[in-house]
């Protein structure tokens, strides 16, 4: 009759067990640590120009607003306004510079509502689109988008 081979537990065993549980206590750790973020209700202003005349039919109070490159979302539009496009052109007669009015253009200013958390850096909308004065942006509601700069930020 054949003897059964009694268990030992050798250093390879133990190194193996202990990997285990590190691999259990981080995924605990990991799933149950506190995602609660405080969020604020921040406005701010975002300036197109050069926009097509009419444009502000197609933006309504209500609406989403996407970042167009990232497909961030950016909050809901709370009021738009628009204001004639000016330009800087040369005014020969007098060698100055003044600013002059385009018909073919508009400028739109669209005020944004949005939840955001604060860091050092700025105010991010739903931890991804960070909101900062004078950044470049592209914008995208549904039927329009635009290129303009975020010109205005309330706390």
């Amino acid at each position: 009759m054949a003897e059964k081979k009694k268990f030992k537990i050798n250093f390879f065993d133990v190194v193996i067990i202990l990997i285990v549980i590190c691999v259990g206590a981080g995924l605990y750790v990991f799933t149950h640590r506190d995602t609660t973020v405080e969020t604020k209700k921040l406005t701010y202003m975002i300036e197109i120009n050069k926009a097509t005349p009419g444009l502000e039919n197609y933006i309504r109070i209500g609406d989403n607003l996407t970042e167009n490159t990232k497909n961030y979302n950016m909050g809901k539009v709370a009021a738009v306004e628009t204001i004639p496009y000016t330009k800087l052109t040369p005014d020969y007669e007098n060698n100055v510079f003044r600013d002059s009015v385009d018909p073919t253009c508009e400028t739109v200013l669209i005020t944004v509502e949005a939840n955001v958390t604060e860091s050092p850096s700025g105010f991010a909308v739903d931890g991804q689109y960070v909101v900062r004065a004078g950044t470049e942006i592209f914008v995208k509601g549904e039927g329009y988008a635009g290129e303009g700069y975020i010109v205005k930020v309330n706390r």
